[in-house]
């Protein structure tokens, strides 16, 4: 599995995250894909530099398609959004890519790469004429090592089942070296152990992380913060331990649920029950 030293040491992490976290500040953003179909409504947040903010809802809910405005995919239909300062959308593409990584919820899987070269492509943004270094290659493994993915480093990128292939998107992510590291439900095909470890990794690393989970207690265990999503709004923005009321979880998930402490973690635990 992903080595000891992966829930721990920030100076280990930083080998991935070479440059400072940035804050990301949205104002009264909102998206249509076409004038009689709003998705999103109006959104104003700042998520501080360093944060782990879970955005979570159910589907349909518009994670993904406010998670698609802040890597300049969904250009929202007003508002705007700020990365440190500066107006996301006035900065160049290869500026954006220094600055951001993100790790989609399913990858192509038609590229005829290894997984070595796969998250080699991570180095892209930040590469220099002299090509690769012996300190980029030690970063690569270092990833792979990470997302115990490199017993596979020579394994054919198409071959890999959907987990690992989301583990190994992981890592090309990290190789990105991002002030801001955006994945949308990347723990969806990994199984329980990988969604630990994955989690973990990702909340000692020295950058913003804006993640959309599913799981409410996941989002509890790790996050900062956590964004509540409800048909196209924000509902609520504020600590796990704020924002996770079983009124709010009926209003927004429609299901009833008993929320008491982990006994190890002492993070809030879920049991969740239909009463109609």
């Amino acid at each position: 599995m992903i080595e000891s030293g992966l829930s721990g040491s920030k100076a280990i992490a930083s080998r991935v995250c070479g440059r400072q976290p940035a804050c990301l500040e949205l104002r009264a953003v909102s998206w249509s894909p076409s004038a009689h179909n709003k998705v999103l409504e109006p959104i104003s947040v700042m998520i501080n530099a360093g944060e782990f903010v879970a955005i979570v809802g159910p589907n349909g809910s518009g994670k993904t398609s406010l998670l698609r405005c802040l890597y300049r995919v969904n250009k929202p239909t007003s508002g705007e959004v700020f990365l440190d300062g500066e107006n996301l959308w006035q900065l160049n593409p290869l500026q954006c890519a220094k600055r951001i990584a993100t790790v989609l919820q399913d990858s192509p899987a038609n590229f005829g790469l290894t997984v070595f070269e796969m998250v080699e492509v991570g180095l892209t943004p930040n590469a220099n004429k002299w090509g690769r270094s012996d300190e980029d290659a030690d970063l690569i493994e270092w990833a792979l090592s990470m997302l115990d993915v490199g017993y596979l480093a020579e394994r054919d990128f198409r071959s890999l089942s959907g987990g690992e292939r989301q583990r190994v998107m992981i890592a090309r992510a990290l190789v990105q070296q991002p002030d801001i590291l955006i994945l949308d439900e990347p723990t969806n095909h990994l199984d329980i152990r990988h969604q630990l470890d994955v989690l973990a990794l990702l909340s000692t690393l020295p950058c913003t992380v804006i993640v959309s989970l599913h799981d409410l207690a996941l989002a509890s265990a790790y996050a900062d913060k956590v964004m509540v999503m409800h048909s196209g709004k924000l509902v609520a923005y504020a600590s796990p331990s704020e924002v996770f009321t079983p009124a709010r979880i009926k209003q927004v998930f429609d299901v009833d649920t008993v929320i008491d402490t982990h006994p190890i973690t002492q993070k809030p635990r879920f049991s969740f029950y239909i009463n109609d």
